[in-house]
């Protein structure tokens, strides 16, 4: 019989980059484990599946479906979105780091076994960082750059993170590796910048993006905003003050009006607090004198809290809703959005189709990428997809996101190919997701 192996192509590459893992030599027909383990940020992931090896012993993972195990249809990477934290008192998610995750792979049939290794990259060949900590108009300009390979200039991407704060550093690099120098713009809960959301100015946002353009010099003078969560409404809120500044906008799971802090506030001033400012002046939001806002709506059961069923209830007083809304349709430049149909934050996917129609009468572009069965968690392939509930990383409270692994993991991959389209169409130019 030969000996049993486990093939990799190609072994090491970007995360975005679909492997072909086969396995050959086993038994015909013979019950193979394949399991699979990494460290991300510190954490132990893993995953372990069952699979039925064919008449000539042979396995392809993207054909094969296993018979029982951590995931239950044919998927390339399915070793991979469908690991569990086994550590959950030391997660991270989504990783804040660009390390490379080193994926180890066991393939195991009574005694005889194979071992493989896939390495996942954040980082291309030639990818630059620099760290951003800048005054400028008497504010604390704060982030990291990435600047993707060869001369410049290059087309910029400014990224924005949710009510977590912080910054995606992996995703920056990502957009860094398919050719836009990104900027991850810390705005709280990262150093130089306030630790909480409260009492923020749009002004902090027009000096990044008047920041960007006269240092960063962008290719064709594009800049193209982006965020998740919480900085999707950054994204929609500065298209809608500062339309000359911004040339495209993808808004993941975002929200077509303003809210209080919720989760990232100080301590002590109430989910309702005040957020945005502009000329020292407070935007008003949902929450204020809102006649059928109800929080208990999510926190009255045992946790995990599914939100989205507060946000619902302050969305029923179409007084405050439309107080509260951002005027997207002062923004004449191309929006996508990306919603997650099972989001348990808040109703991604209505709130994003509000904000299209909006547009759509206005006779504005824009675009609506839905991922179907989808929870909030809405990231790039190929992470982990099974992290539904966790502790919110400001304030501790155990969240229901949504959605399901298989769904998950399909609506990362989807939603990135889709966004990386979208901004070469912004461009002018054909997309080359690698």
């Amino acid at each position: 019989m030969p000996t049993p192996r486990i093939t990799v192509t190609p072994e090491r590459a970007l995360v975005d980059v679909e492997r072909d893992i086969r396995l050959e030599g086993y038994p015909p027909y013979a019950f193979v484990t394949v399991a699979a383990s990494m460290r991300m940020c510190g954490a132990l992931w893993s995953s372990e599946s069952v699979f039925l090896a064919g008449p000539d012993g042979s396995l392809d993972l993207r054909r094969d479906s296993p018979v029982s195990g951590s995931y239950s249809e044919p998927s390339a990477m399915g070793i991979v979105w469908s690991m569990r934290c086994q550590e959950m008192d030391r997660v991270v998610f989504p990783p804040d780091r660009t390390d490379a995750l080193v994926i180890e792979i066991a393939a195991t049939s009574g005694d005889v076994s194979a071992y493989a290794v896939l390495v996942q990259e954040f980082l291309a060949a030639g990818v630059k960082h620099d760290p951003v900590r800048v005054d400028v108009a008497g504010m604390s300009l704060s982030g990291e750059l990435y600047t993707p390979p060869g001369p410049g200039p290059h087309p910029v991407v400014i990224y924005m993170n949710g009510s977590s704060g912080g910054v995606n550093a992996p995703r920056a690099a990502l957009f860094a590796a398919r050719g836009y120098q990104c900027l991850a713009l810390g705005v709280f809960n990262y150093p130089g910048r306030p630790k909480y959301l409260n009492d923020m100015p749009l002004e902090y946002f027009e000096q990044a993006l008047l920041w960007v353009r006269d240092v960063l010099k962008p290719k064709d003078g594009f800049v193209a905003v982006s965020g998740i969560s919480r900085g999707g409404e950054m994204s929609l809120l500065l298209a809608a003050h500062y339309p000359a500044l911004v040339s495209a906008v993808v808004a993941y799971v975002p929200s077509p009006v303003t809210h209080g802090v919720v989760s990232a506030g100080e301590p002590g001033t109430g989910r309702d607090a005040q957020v945005w400012t502009k000329g020292g002046q407070p935007l008003p939001h949902l929450w204020q004198d809102n006649a059928t806002a109800d929080w208990e709506a999510a926190y009255s059961t045992p946790p995990p809290y599914r939100q989205t069923l507060a946000f619902l209830s302050a969305t029923r007083d179409r007084a405050a809703f439309e107080r509260a809304r951002i005027p997207i349709e002062r923004y004449p430049g191309p929006v996508l959005l990306v919603s997650a149909s099972d989001d348990g934050f808040w109703p991604s996917t209505a709130y994003s189709e509000i904000v299209a129609r909006i547009r759509q009468a206005a006779g504005l572009p824009v675009e609506h990428h839905v991922c179907a069965g989808t929870g909030h968690h809405v990231h790039y392939p190929t992470l982990p997809a099974t992290l539904i509930n966790k502790p919110h990383a400001m304030s501790g409270l155990l969240l229901d996101a949504g959605g399901t692994a298989p769904a998950n993991a399909a609506g990362n991959a989807g939603s990135y190919r889709a966004v990386l389209a979208f901004l070469a169409r912004a461009r002018g130019i054909t997309a080359s997701p690698g």
